[in-house]
């Protein structure tokens, strides 16, 4: 798969002339040893050349930190982890890691190097869904337990009283829409920062966040560390690092990656009608954990109520959710008391949940970077992951930009096996873009091509249905609109009829 390094390069390159980033040396790019990754439940080891990297056990991090990592299993940190925590405490720091690589812990470790448990927030963590917020607040709720310093996630479509009851927090993590909405009304003061951290900051760009970032940003101290850590490195975080970061120490420790490395790519032609009976028999023929992917809310929910009729443990989380039931439905399915999630884009965002076998997209994405994101959700820490998408000829224009992004073909898939529904014949797949099907006759005996279409119409299919007609003796082809196309071999004048199976590209 081919990678983008373009904002690799803009990170390299950026305010040239300054001794801002480009006076410093690039810390943590990827070698070309031989390198081999063991993944284990818990951690990941990596081997390079034979020598094991340190373990948590030999940092010199508090003994609080590390009670909180044995008691959770971490024994082993990521890459991303030991490089930045011995940093992070005492530096700016800009981070170009992929979604998945341990970057919570990365930040949060050395945020509690520092903390005094004083009476004020001490740190801020910006993220771009509740999702997340609640994610690494959980993981810092931990840590702060062994400190005994006092976390608070704050995010919308949660009790703002709640919220405002937990206040002041020494670290909290919020999205930017809540936190303005605290700073507005007096409740949220950041002006005696340690810490102002971005986490997931190109999803954040991607969401439009920006102006709420620097409207944050703006009325915070100014003798603060700042951590950025970011999957890509567009241009609007480029331009952000270089006004708030101060000799920041800078970790490529990815590229922008255009396709998730780990995951095999596959698409499945199928018509609308037939999505359901395909994902059935996906999901019987290889068992797993997965992430469905929808374009509506609507849809989101219509996929998880067929699916749970039909005897699968399945649920939907999007938007128009309670924010409880969007807590105990993520919940349940990092537990693994449901293996299958249907979900939105948006409301998917943040998602930080380990063991996805599969990501389908029943519905392919409008914009090339969203499939990216999609499929990004599988294949984590180094374990293998499969993406399969759902295109109808319809998608076609869509998915050959997905394909011109990521620089290769997506092969297609053929599926093995039934599911628990049958599958039935989607004239609107084979159909132009006039909505026309074409068929293949012989005639019992000949006829004109008037005596073909009275005949036809008296099956109750209009005369504006019927399309081109080509006839030779008693064979030849006939065009009709997919709405009727399945009355057409009830039509008792043709001795043999057969659909033409051919999809049409999209014009």
């Amino acid at each position: 798969m081919a990678h983008c390094t373009n904002s690799g390069n803009q990170l390299r390159n950026f305010v040239k002339g300054s001794n801002l980033l480009n006076t410093m040396p690039l810390i943590g790019q990827k070698k070309g040893a031989d390198e081999s990754v063991q993944s284990t439940a818990i951690s990941t080891v990596l081997v390079l050349k034979g020598g094991i990297y340190m373990q948590f056990d030999d940092m010199n991090i508090k003994q609080e930190t590390k009670n909180f990592l044995k008691k959770n299993g971490f024994t082993v940190p990521t890459e991303v982890q030991e490089k930045v925590i011995p940093v992070a405490s005492h530096r700016d720091v800009i981070v170009q890691s992929r979604t998945g690589s341990g970057k919570t812990l990365a930040f949060l470790i050395p945020v509690f190097e520092k903390v005094e448990r004083g009476n004020f927030v001490e740190t801020i963590i910006l993220v771009p869904t509740r999702e997340l917020a609640q994610q690494v607040e959980r993981v810092s709720r931990g840590l702060g337990k062994e400190h005994g310093v006092k976390t608070l996630a704050i995010y919308g479509g949660a009790s703002m009283e709640r919220q405002i009851a937990g206040l002041p927090s020494t670290i909290v993590v919020g999205t930017p829409g809540r936190v303005m909405d605290l700073m507005r009304r007096g409740y949220l003061h950041l002006k005696s920062l340690k810490f102002f951290i971005l986490d997931e900051a190109d999803r954040m760009m991607d969401m439009g966040f920006l102006d709420d970032i620097l409207w944050i940003m703006e009325r915070t101290n100014k003798d603060k560390r700042v951590l950025l850590f970011s999957a890509t490195m567009p241009g609007d975080i480029i331009r952000l690092a270089r006004k708030y970061t101060k000799n920041p120490e800078k970790f490529i420790l990815s590229e922008d990656e255009i396709t998730a490395k780990g995951v095999v790519q596959y698409r499945v032609n199928v018509g609308e009608i037939n999505k359901m009976a395909k994902l059935s028999a996906l999901l019987d023929s290889e068992p797993g954990k997965y992430l469905i992917f929808c374009n509506t809310k609507r849809k989101t929910q219509e996929v998880a109520d067929k699916l749970r009729r039909l005897g699968y443990k399945s649920y939907a989380l999007h938007g128009d959710m309670r924010q409880g039931m969007r807590t105990r439905t993520m919940d349940a399915f990092k537990r693994g008391d449901i293996n299958i999630l249907i979900s939105t884009d948006v409301a998917a965002r943040g998602i930080d949940v380990t063991g996805i076998t599969h990501v389908v997209n029943y519905d392919v994405p409008m914009y090339p970077k969203d499939y990216v994101h999609r499929i990004g959700r599988t294949g984590r820490m180094d374990r293998r992951g499969k993406a399969v998408t759902f295109v109808t000829h319809n998608d076609e224009t869509y998915i050959r930009r997905i394909e011109d992004l990521i620089g290769s073909r997506i092969p297609e898939m053929k599926l093995k096996g039934v599911g628990k529904i049958r599958e039935r014949i989607d004239y609107r797949e084979y159909s132009d873009i006039y909505g026309m099907v074409r068929f293949h006759f012989k005639l019992r005996r000949e006829l004109s091509e008037w005596e073909i279409i009275k005949n036809i119409e008296k099956e109750g299919v209009d005369d504006n249905a019927i399309g081109k007609i080509d006839v030779a003796k008693v064979q030849g082809t006939i065009d009709v609109h997919y709405s009727s196309a399945h009355r057409i071999k009830k039509v008792g004048i043709f001795k043999n009829i057969e659909l033409v199976r051919r999809r049409y590209p999209e014009m």
